[in-house]
């Protein structure tokens, strides 16, 4: 390699050098933040959309009980059931002022009388409820008509008559079914865990096995570092009507012992006077699928941007090599150049 040609080929070399450098160190963060940020957008998105479609079915169930609190004759239970049937409602029940149901509908016309629900949350609102309020009520195991045996959301509605308390409509509807509707369509990974959680922290429905109808406390077996920390801002998120998105060092799911980040994407469903939240949570690694092949593009991208960059720089080292030789040629001969 002679001294015309020596400076290009370093120059060369150390930009493929820091090139290679750059690529691995700095762009790699960047590509991995900005592909994080990117796919906890659009998963929060999906989140809110999911959380408004909740909200609007529930609240739309509760505007309806309060239509049918006006008639609720067998005949009107039956036509009403036979138009909802789509929407998920599985079942309908009217009870007498002391409780009892007297009657009920359900898209199996499965009869069911003189079951006593006096003990049930939604009976107890019920009797000092305003006439022309709704109230939706977390998943209870229903012990009425078609849906016995089931976890069901209850939407309930006073029965009053020339100002007298008569009894409630409680409308039912299928807990599973608002999971495969809606939230199953939350899972794209299928590392994602998906929750309803209520204000207070009360799961209303996991993904997770063992965790629909725990706390939020519960959710962590094992102490990790930071745990009281974590729980703090679980709490006071789920206490937020807002939507947000964080960032946590959580224990694995598999591995309770083993903490990793995740990324958490909330949605508030705020249903008469309840606050709920739609939660949704992937592992950050597992967004690295995504990243590698997103990576090795622009590693090619680059490499040919660098490999251009040098065959040029060799060639303009050559013609620039050629010339200097020339001039101390000239000058080593005494030769003089005529312009």
């Amino acid at each position: 390699m002679s001294k015309y040609t020596r400076n290009p080929f370093v120059v060369s070399f150390l930009f493929l050098i820091f090139s290679i450098i750059f690529l691995i160190v700095f762009y790699n963060k960047i590509s991995k933040d900005s592909l994080g940020e990117q796919i906890q957008h659009r998963q929060q998105l999906a989140v809110r959309s999911v959380a408004s479609s909740i909200e609007i079915f529930l609240n739309s169930v509760g505007r309806a009980s309060i239509i049918l609190a006006n008639n609720t004759s067998q005949e009107n239970l039956d036509q009403f059931t036979s138009i909802w049937e789509d929407s998920k409602i599985s079942e309908l029940v009217v009870t007498d002022k002391k409780g009892i149901v007297i009657r009920n509908s359900n898209p199996q016309k499965v009869r069911d009388f003189g079951v006593d629900t006096s003990k049930r949350d939604y009976y107890q609102w019920s009797k000092t409820a305003k006439v022309g309020e709704y109230k939706v009520f977390t998943p209870i195991l229903s012990k009425v008509g078609a849906s016995k045996g089931k976890y069901v959301v209850i939407v309930a509605t006073p029965l009053v008559t020339n100002g007298e308390y008569k009894g409630v409509v409680a409308i039912a509807v299928l807990l599973s079914d608002i999971n495969g509707d809606y939230l199953d369509n939350l899972k794209v990974l299928e590392s994602n865990k998906t929750y309803l959680v209520t204000s207070t922290g009360e799961i209303i429905y996991s993904d997770s096995l063992g965790l629909t109808g725990s706390n939020i406390k519960e959710a962590f077996k094992n102490n990790f570092i930071g745990k009281t920390k974590i729980l703090e801002i679980l709490s006071n998120d789920l206490e937020s009507d807002s939507e947000t998105k964080l960032k946590l060092a959580l224990p694995n799911m598999n591995n309770n012992s083993k903490l990793e980040p995740y990324l958490i994407s909330t949605a508030p469903i705020k249903i008469s006077d309840n606050l709920w939240k739609v939660v949704v949570s992937v592992p950050e690694k597992d967004l690295f699928v995504f990243r590698y092949s997103f990576f090795n593009k622009q590693v090619v991208a680059i490499f040919i941007v660098v490999t251009i960059f040098i065959l040029l720089t060799l060639r303009a080292s050559r013609n620039s090599g050629y010339s200097e030789a020339v001039v101390d040629e000239h000058k080593r001969h005494g030769i003089v150049s005529r312009t």
